[in-house]
């Protein structure tokens, strides 16, 4: 999982990095999407600037947005993120503002949920696990069989079958795959496909993703032909979509 904190203030970040990092040790078999994937990754930004300039190239689960800052407000955030991303990332509002308009705002703006400081630590943690809960496949349902279409993904075989017929995949093909599967229509970002499937960062000239994407495609059929639709998204990443016949 990986979470983005926007927050101005220098010290409310530390406390708020430090406290995730801590509920990450406890909650990281729950949370834990494949194989290898350990914990809660934190980023924290401390201006809009930074957090635009980082949200267009990586892929967070989960967003913890304080309302004022030196260049944009929290409200004006959400909305951008709104318009920028076609689904974008569940926001927690976390913010000394707490009137009535004030909570109405940020709910219309498009958080999923605001928390008041001084904010209660255990509130806080368990806010965040309900909103990762509502968006994600937790640890305990990790291992469950799915379908999307015509493919089935078996992930306690680490297996995916096509019209019921077992599909040869490498493992990193598999993990790319799986993920992909459980984040339809959703674009992810390059740098969040190589930290999660291969486990470390892009390398400037690696080609790495792009010739799995493409065995997937021919592997998987995953082409207009068969109801599917796996596209780049531009200086940002890919997406996977169900596309009706004939679209």
């Amino acid at each position: 999982m990986f979470i983005a904190i926007l927050e101005d203030d220098p010290v409310c970040l530390d406390q708020l990095t430090r406290l995730l990092h801590t509920a990450s040790e406890k909650s990281s078999q729950e949370w834990q999407v494949d194989e290898g994937e350990t914990g809660w990754q934190v980023d924290g930004y401390q201006n809009a600037k930074d957090f635009v300039r980082a949200v267009k190239r990586k892929t967070y689960n989960l967003v913890l947005l304080d309302w004022m800052l030196p260049d944009m407000n929290g409200p004006e955030i959400l909305y951008w993120m709104d318009e920028y991303f076609q689904s974008p990332p569940p926001v927690i509002m976390v913010t000394n503002r707490d009137s009535e308009q004030d909570v109405v705002e940020a709910l219309k703006a498009g958080a999923e949920d605001f928390v008041s400081k001084p904010f209660r630590s255990e509130e806080l943690i368990a806010r965040v696990l309900t909103t990762l809960r509502r968006h994600h496949v937790s640890g305990r349902h990790r291992n469950e069989s799915f379908s999307q279409g015509n493919i089935t993904i078996s992930p306690k075989e680490e297996t995916i079958y096509i019209n019921d017929e077992a599909v040869k995949l490498t493992h990193q093909e598999y993990r790319l795959a799986l993920l992909l599967l459980r984040n339809l229509n959703h674009p992810l970002s390059r740098s969040y496909l190589y930290e999660t499937v291969w486990g470390q960062e892009e390398s400037p000239m690696s080609r790495t993703l792009d010739v799995h994407i493409y065995r997937l495609r021919r592997k998987l059929g995953l082409n207009a032909e068969s109801g599917w639709k796996l596209s780049s998204v531009y200086r940002y990443g890919y997406r996977l979509q169900r596309v009706d016949e004939g679209e």
